[in-house]
């Protein structure tokens, strides 16, 4: 009585994969193993490219088929069919083995405490970025002047307003739109009259939030051009 002994198949690797491989093991073609097996050529091809959808549309003669290719390459039947069970119907779905999955992604495979390490950090570092650009959005641009200062006296009717603030923000002195310098510096020079003038500063963020400042001079007498300036 003849014992024959099955060679086990590599689950990781694809089932057509493992024919192909098997047969030219075996210095068999494509040509010699239909003949033998009686398996149309088209569908032995199939097969061993794992394109599936080119096989018979009835079960029985799909199963048939491989338990006879993989019988004739002397290779497990029964786990021939249960892989190839498992693969058929993924072939549109970009089937992954899991084994290989591994080997794809070696995330995979570290420790479940280091893993969770990592995704938590990862959810920190997310979470502290997405709460930072909401106070961005929510938070009023910063807005100093540094000169004039509050209550400055001039014999001059014409002074220079000198400041800072964040980049991107609109600008706005006594209604008058301002430059903003890439760094968010800001110098103009405005005109005043006689007696108490208010100068109102206002900064507006793309999103509407506004900082305003307000500074009070008071001008003497009409002269020439006051000069001020950060030292």
């Amino acid at each position: 009585m003849s014992i024959f002994c099955y060679k086990k198949i590599d689950a990781a690797v694809r089932l057509g994969e493992q024919f192909c491989k098997k047969r030219e093991e075996l210095k068999l073609t494509l040509e010699e193993a239909a003949e033998k097996t009686r398996v149309p050529l088209k569908y032995l091809a199939a097969l061993e490219k794992s394109r599936f959808s080119d096989l018979p549309k009835t079960k029985v003669h799909r199963l048939a088929y491989v338990k006879e290719y993989a019988t004739y390459l002397n290779l497990s039947p029964q786990a021939c069919v249960g892989q190839f069970s498992c693969e058929d119907g993924l072939e549109g779905s970009h089937f992954i083995h899991p084994l290989r999955a591994i080997k794809l992604f070696p995330f995979l495979s570290i420790s479940t405490a280091l893993r969770t390490t990592i995704l938590t950090l990862l959810v920190i570092f997310f979470a502290s970025y997405l709460v930072w650009q909401v106070r961005r959005v929510l938070e009023p641009p910063r807005l100093a002047v540094y000169a004039p200062i509050e209550g400055h006296v001039l014999n001059q009717t014409r002074t220079a307003i000198v400041g800072e603030t964040e980049k991107e923000t609109h600008l706005t002195i006594n209604g008058q739109d301002v430059m903003v310098t890439e760094d968010g510096k800001f110098d103009a020079t405005i005109d005043l009259t006689v007696g108490v003038n208010t100068i109102t500063i206002e900064a507006v963020k793309k999103h509407g939030k506004t900082t305003t400042l307000t500074r009070h001079v008071v001008v003497k007498q009409t002269a020439g051009i006051d000069e001020v300036s950060l030292r």
